[in-house]
């Protein structure tokens, strides 16, 4: 069985809490979050780090959309680093949107195989340095809908394989060190009641990226998204989310850039990446609830798969699970988010900032 490899303690919440509702007493255009953390797995040893998040406004109007910043800093005793700041900068009264992520990771990866015929409880550790550059530069078309360029560079090196393993062995696509340097487009149409932890309203993002063995690139294919959610208010004090998401890939991409199904967003009990093809699809829904003025507790499920050819699961795979919410500010309607949850002779404990979709 496999099951979370890490226990994460959150030293800081009543101190992210705290800080929080000051800010909120104030009515500030800005605030912070911080929460520190401690972790343990077989692959890292001892890990500790910080996460946290700034949000603010750049006009006065208390309509306009909030930017954050986030941020995770990690360090584990085998000198592993990982580095995260995704971002959404609103700008020009909402009319531009700045959005994307960069990252570095020094940092162990599990490798179970390619589609959805693989046991989890095989699998092989491999680590490499990997960089990530991602922009999206969208521009209001229209009121709440946002179309424009999208830039996507990720670079690994330094990877080190078992040299007895399914990646070496089958010599698969990617245990090279390489670059991926893709240009497209997206869109987004945003109808939320809010960003960070939604009750109300619709989202739809698209995307379409191509990359290309030339430049600064080593490899040619195709990457697409879509990406629907609604949510509803059914009852008072409650939140109904459902959420369709679909991704292909078309070509010969690295193992690492194919369609990753699991993590603390997407179908949350499995790993992510333990099934990985060129197609995925998944359809999950969630239900939150207030059982305290700050305080909710929520459950969902899904289901999803990924396959070589497009509409053909030969296994579909459902995921549950349990949370609870802190609202550490009440007017953003910013939230600590854990999560525990099971898949299919699997599981995971997540701890983030704000709702999985």
């Amino acid at each position: 069985m496999n099951t979370s490899r890490s226990i994460i303690l959150t030293l800081a919440l009543l101190l992210g809490f705290s800080s929080s509702q000051a800010q909120e007493k104030q009515d500030k255009k800005s605030g912070i979050i911080v929460l520190p953390a401690i972790f343990f797995s077989p692959e890292t040893s001892l890990g500790f780090g910080v996460a946290g998040m700034f949000y603010f406004r750049t006009s006065d109007d208390s309509l306009s959309k909030p930017s954050n910043f986030q941020s995770v800093l990690i360090y584990t005793l085998e000198n592993q680093v990982l580095i995260t700041f995704p971002y959404n900068f609103f700008l020009k009264q909402d009319k531009l949107w700045l959005k994307g992520e960069y990252a570095y990771y020094i940092y162990p990866y599990q490798y179970y195989g390619i589609g959805s015929d693989v046991d989890l409880d095989i699998y092989e550790v491999y680590t490499a340095d990997f960089l990530r550059l991602e922009t999206n530069l969208l521009y209001q078309a229209k009121s709440n809908l946002y179309i424009g360029p999208t830039i996507f560079f990720d670079k690994y090196f330094n990877i080190e394989i078992d040299p007895n393993g399914q990646l070496k062995e089958q010599q698969i696509r990617g245990i090279q060190p390489g670059n991926v340097f893709g240009l497209g487009a997206t869109f987004i149409y945003d109808m939320r009641n809010n960003v960070f932890s939604p009750g109300s309203g619709y989202y739809l993002e698209g995307r379409l990226l191509q990359y290309e063995n030339a430049l600064i690139g080593n490899y040619s294919f195709t990457d697409m998204y879509i990406d629907v959610r609604k949510y509803f208010t059914p009852l008072s004090k409650t939140e109904l989310a459902f959420q369709l998401y679909h991704q292909s890939i078309l070509g010969d991409p690295p193992f690492y850039n194919l369609a990753l199904l699991g993590g603390g967003r997407q179908m949350r009990g499995y790993y992510k990446g333990g099934y990985r093809d060129n197609h995925q699809t998944v359809i999950q829904t969630e239900i939150r609830r207030y059982v305290h003025n700050r305080v909710l507790i929520s459950a969902f499920g899904g289901f999803g798969g990924v396959s070589n050819k497009l509409g053909s699961y030969e296994k579909i795979l459902g995921s549950y699970g349990v949370g609870l919410r802190a609202e550490i500010n009440k007017k953003e309607h910013i939230r600590i988010r854990v999560d525990y949850a099971r898949g299919v002779n699997t599981s995971g404990f997540y701890i983030n900032i704000n709702e999985a979709f």
